[in-house]
């Protein structure tokens, strides 16, 4: 199983070379093969953290169960520094988020519970990526052709 210490591989795409691209993303194994994820990935697409996931050999995965969070991805287009994430992480920590990022900042990932609401959490990271000049997406929102999953709703974590 693809794991490292606390952590879980899983398979992020495909590069223009054909070889698979993966991301390691922290993580607690639940049963032999499937892992609670606790930070949100930020290329991996469909699951945020909280969500448990059964992981194969080749890295993909399935979710067992979500865990209630929204995972937003914001691809900046320069690497802002601390002055300029601090407010998009006192937003989202008004609504209960996290953000995290890499230290060259080359991404930025907010977690946040769907009960915030996807008004408030649009509303947040509109903001900040008008006047930051950068995209975001959902990272476990919408499908591979673009339609929303509904898992909010199928497991009333929104009423």
């Amino acid at each position: 199983m693809p794991t490292h210490d606390n952590h879980v591989r899983l398979l992020a795409g495909t590069a223009a070379s054909g070889e698979p691209v993966y991301e390691v993303v922290p993580a607690v194994r639940t049963t032999r093969t499937e892992y609670e994820i606790l930070g949100s990935p930020g290329l991996a697409t469909g699951c945020a953290a909280g969500d448990r996931v059964r992981v194969f050999e080749d890295g993909t995965f399935e979710i067992v169960t979500r865990g209630g969070n929204v995972c937003v991805v914001i691809y900046p287009r320069t690497p802002p520094d601390d002055s300029a994430v601090a407010p998009l992480q006192d937003a989202f920590e008004k609504l209960a988020g996290l953000v995290e990022a890499p230290q060259d900042k080359r991404f930025i990932v907010a977690t946040v519970p769907v009960s915030a609401g996807f008004p408030a959490i649009e509303a947040v990271v509109v903001e900040w990526t008008s006047s930051n000049n950068a995209e975001w997406y959902y990272g476990n929102v919408h499908d591979e052709d673009d339609r929303p999953l509904g898992w909010w709703e199928a497991e009333g974590h929104i009423r």
